[in-house]
């Protein structure tokens, strides 16, 4: 493990470092001129948050994270003193471009909506390509996503908040949200001629240095000797396991 490694947010020591994706750690070199964008198209619990920290161990693919996020775009313009959202965008890349030129921003099909309205922020955003992460097991992830709802540990590196309780109603609820929200990014994809890289959460687990060579290939720069550390590992334990396969019985005998 190297040194700027091992002091990366994110790496799971929540002892002496505490992830922030604000701190000047995610920072590049302050970058002039006018950044390519690629945007990873994703949805809760589909491995985004480690997709992006690979991509961003490559040190060529910028920092991709939720920049676009309404309370976090806030944020930013808080911290920068900026006077709209558009030159907010535009400092943030300034900071979080890597010196090939990409920027990264990471969103949830709700995040990416609540801004395609606003036109300057659009154009600043100008996307040149995407990313999209997909989970094939709907049911995994609705049961994910309930167990972070439940405890508050949104990712690998959080402190759980109490001990979940299986709720079918709320994984059936889950699995719905996820087919909409798969349902507006194909829609979204589709009316405007886009075909995105797909990358597919499990594939990913299984394989991740072919998932970050093939959005190199895909992003036109070179693909690192070494993998990157992903930031983050997986979350799901015995609990998800047996939620799952209750929930899959429970479906059968109805």
């Amino acid at each position: 493990m190297s040194q700027q490694q091992a002091g990366r947010p994110g790496s799971g020591d929540t002892g002496s470092q505490k992830w922030d994706q604000f701190g000047d750690a995610y920072d590049q070199p302050t970058f002039s001129g006018t950044p390519r964008t690629y945007v990873i198209a994703s949805m809760p619990r589909s491995g985004s948050h480690m997709l992006g920290h690979l991509l961003h161990g490559t040190g060529q693919l910028g920092s991709p994270l939720e920049y676009i996020h309404t309370q976090h775009l806030a944020t930013w313009q808080e911290r920068l003193g900026e006077p709209t959202r558009a030159a907010t965008l535009q400092a943030v890349m300034r900071r979080r471009t890597s010196p090939s030129g990409w920027f990264g921003v990471k969103a949830h099909w709700k995040q990416f909506a609540d801004v395609m309205d606003d036109q300057e922020v659009m154009a600043v955003l100008d996307p040149q390509d995407w990313i999209r992460i997909t989970r094939s097991d709907k049911v995994a992830q609705a049961v994910s996503l309930v167990i972070a709802q439940q405890t508050k540990a949104w990712i690998s590196f959080h402190q759980a908040k109490g001990e979940p309780v299986y709720d079918a109603d709320a994984i059936t609820k889950g699995i719905r949200a996820f087919q909409k929200q798969e349902s507006a990014w194909d829609t979204f994809f589709e009316t405007r001629g886009i075909t995105p890289h797909v990358v597919v959460y499990e594939e990913m687990l299984e394989d991740p240095a072919r998932t970050v060579a093939d959005v190199c290939a895909r992003l036109d720069v070179p693909v690192p000797a070494v993998l990157p550390e992903p930031g983050t590992t997986r979350q799901a334990t015995a609990v998800n396991a047996e939620w799952r396969a209750r929930y899959l019985a429970e479906s059968g005998s109805r």
